[in-house]
């Protein structure tokens, strides 16, 4: 089976969009973050739902 070459252009065209950081993106990231990635079982899914509801509390920042 013979390997077909990329394209080149199209590559770097995604690496450009991949990069790019919007607020769409960040909005995504959290949400897929308090749903802790891949869900496996059946208390995970639930402990995902859970945990997506709840609000998350504020970081504390460090003093020094």
């Amino acid at each position: 089976m013979k390997k077909r070459r990329k394209n080149l252009h199209a590559v770097a065209l995604g690496r450009l969009g991949g990069l790019v950081r919007s607020e769409d993106k960040r909005r995504a990231n959290r949400e897929n973050g308090r749903k802790g990635g891949l869900v496996k079982s059946h208390k995970k899914r639930i402990a995902a739902r859970r945990n997506a509801q709840r609000p998350r509390p504020a970081r504390r920042r460090k003093k020094g």
